[in-house]
């Protein structure tokens, strides 16, 4: 049986696990207010039981008191986990909701009153005009406010583009501190190794830093965890590493491409490429709508964008375009066309899911390219009834253009100007092709110059007659420095998809110099080959405030609505709002549930001062019971040997 000196033994136990609870409980009131600090647990076992008797009934054991095993931390890894999916997405959506503000800051008001109020002026300027095109007043009126409406259409353009390039910086400022967060992770992984290695002691307060580093983390990017047998943290972000035991990998930024500056972020170290990929609309479901940083990038987009980012949906051959007058119906030309809109179609699906993916992910490239549609398509608009063209079959040519350049032309089908309908000015040479809206770098027409008329050609290369059976010219008749007689063919240059010099889009749009220069080249007049005789082409504005009202425009590839002008931008700004709105909830959803889910966490892992005073007064009552216990021990020890001596 056990002896007085194994009872000294088990009240001394007592005291060192009633101190130890002391300590412990001592240490998580002086962390309450201690960011990242998790509440700690003495867990306590028995000691090795001495046997002292045993027989083939039973064996006889005496107990030698209490243990520490050990200091473990309050917490609940389930509660981690859904609580940084949570944060994460908190800060994903915090960042397109900043930036949705910011569109809206850059276009005015939330109804968009200024940019509202260069465009109405120009479609008022040209009501305007209509009344009395022969007034240099009202003309002026107009050629200025149509000034004024590209000046701020640029404006605005260029503040989201520089807005996208600002972005660069907090790109720069995530990217840094994520690294300093794997670094320091590593740094932690190998200080608890260390500590822990002997199994005596675990590295709680370290952990509590790691942890507090981790719920940093997530609201940076979100990243999985694994943790080994050693109490290292595995860190990944989309299945790269960030943190591998005790060695901690690098992001770094790059420019997408030299033209845009815009910056995308790669892995340095690890064997892997781009962090994210931003060619995949981000998802809910694959939980990709996470973190700052890929926020930021969400929102910035990859570049620039225009109109030709917004793919248009083929209009399908109409069966009534394909019968004569006298109603036959033309089915070979009728199939022919129908197949060539099915490969047109099967085309514009495929561009409409990089759309999704790309342009139309990005709130920013998603507007700036809706803004340029409804500029391009405006600016073309009116200089297509300032100067219509026509399709006109074309022979080979080898000429000269209107500079002395030497030009071969192929065989084909060309727009050309309708030099017969185009209006003139008012000038004394009745100047036709000047059109209002000019690309910087690119020229309306390229003019050739012809010893000999043409005239117009359909598509099959049947002369166009007029309604008196004449051949309709395709040329314009002049005389030149030398006194003869010469023909001007004014050839369309195409806009081409991928050259934006070609373009009559924001950046490379312009106000035609000669126009602005002279008010009388303003095309205005009925043309002399149309019967004009000195009067006005009413017609024309007829044209124009049709134009203006007739709804052709889709905002939306998904959708098949189309919107006037003025309507096309009260829909723009309003799916702005809607869109930041949808987004706003979002985030205060997101608010909502990563503050409920730190609520439980605090609530298991939080230090309560009530009741961490209740577990002190328990471990100084443990306290003072086994010191009274030893003492009562010492007592009859020494009345035994005063005894025996």
């Amino acid at each position: 049986m056990g002896s007085l000196f194994t009872s000294f033994g088990v009240g001394v136990q007592g005291v060192h696990v009633s101190q130890s609870g002391l300590n412990t409980t001592s240490h998580n009131l002086a962390n309450t207010k201690t960011p990242g600090y998790t509440r700690q647990q003495n867990i306590n076992a028995d000691m090795p039981y001495q046997t002292y008797k045993v027989t083939n009934k039973h064996t006889s054991q005496i107990g030698m008191g209490t243990r520490v095993d050990t200091i473990r931390q309050i917490r609940d890894q389930f509660l981690d986990k859904e609580y940084r999916l949570e944060f994460s997405r908190q800060a994903f959506y915090d960042k397109l909701v900043e930036t949705e503000n910011e569109i809206e800051d850059v276009f005015g008001e939330m109804e968009g009153v200024e940019f509202r109020g260069a465009l109405n002026d120009i479609w008022e300027q040209i009501e305007t005009l209509s009344t009395d095109p022969g007034s240099i007043v009202y003309r002026k009126l107009f050629i200025s406010d149509a000034e004024a409406f590209i000046d701020r259409a640029y404006d605005v353009y260029r503040e989201l583009t520089n807005y996208q390039k600002g972005l660069n910086d907090e790109i720069v400022k995530n990217v840094k501190r994520i690294n300093e967060i794997g670094e320091g992770i590593a740094k932690y992984n190998q200080i608890i190794t260390q500590i822990e290695a002997s199994g005596v002691e675990n590295a709680n307060d370290y952990r509590d830093a790691r942890n507090l580093l981790m719920d940093e983390l997530a609201g940076y990017t979100y990243y999985t965890t694994q943790e080994d047998i050693d109490g290292k943290m595995q860190i990944y972000i989309d299945g790269a590493p960030l943190v591998i035991e005790n060695r901690s990998y690098h992001m770094h930024c790059e420019e997408l491409s030299e033209d845009t500056g815009m910056y995308n972020v790669v892995w340095s170290d690890n064997g892997f490429g781009s962090v994210y990929d931003l060619d995949v609309a981000f998802s809910n479901k694959n939980m990709t709508d996470t973190g700052s940083l890929y926020g930021i990038l969400t929102a910035r987009g990859k570049s620039f964008t225009n109109y030709t980012d917004l793919p248009v949906a083929p209009k399908e051959p109409q069966e009534t375009d394909y019968r004569d007058d006298d109603g036959t119906f033309n089915e070979t030309a009728y199939n022919e066309a129908y197949e060539a809109y099915e490969l047109e179609y099967a085309q514009f699906e495929k561009d409409l899911k990089v759309f999704n993916n790309t342009t139309g992910n990005s709130i920013i490239t998603k507007i700036e390219s809706q803004l340029d549609r409804l500029v391009h398509d405006m600016v073309c608009m009116i200089n297509d009834v300032l100067c219509p063209n026509i399709d006109c079959g074309l022979d080979a040519i080898t000429t000269t253009d209107i500079n002395g350049k030497a030009v071969e032309l192929e065989a084909g089908t060309y727009k050309i100007l309708d030099v017969v309908n185009a209006p003139t000015g008012t000038d004394d040479d009745l100047t036709i092709g000047e059109e209002l809206f000019k690309r910087n770098t690119t020229d309306r027409y390229q003019v050739l110059i012809l010893d000999r008329p043409l005239d117009r050609k359909d598509a099959d290369g049947n002369t166009v007659l007029d309604a008196n059976g004449q051949p309709v010219p395709a040329t314009l008749e002049f005389t030149d420095s030398e006194g003869n007689t010469k023909y001007k063919l004014f050839v369309y240059n195409e806009e081409k998809k991928d050259d934006i010099f070609s373009q009559y889009t924001i950046i490379n749009l312009g106000m035609n110099e000669k126009v602005l220069a002279s008010y009388s080249l303003l095309p205005v007049k009925v043309n002399p080959l149309a019967g004009g005789t000195g009067a006005y082409a009413q017609d024309m504005f007829t044209d124009l405030i049709a134009n203006w009202r007739h709804e052709t425009i889709a905002l939306d590839p998904n959708t098949l609505t189309v919107y006037s002008f003025d309507k096309y931008y009260e829909e723009m700004v309003e799916a702005l709002g809607t869109q930041g709105k949808i987004w706003t909830s979002k985030l205060e959803h997101q608010t909502s549930l990563a503050d409920e889910v730190e609520a439980k966490r605090q609530q298991i892992a939080g230090v309560s001062t009530n009741e961490e005073l209740v577990t002190l007064l328990q471990y100084q009552h443990a306290f003072n019971a086994a010191s009274r216990y030893i003492n009562a021990i010492d007592e009859m020890l020494q009345n035994l040997i005063e005894r025996l001596a």
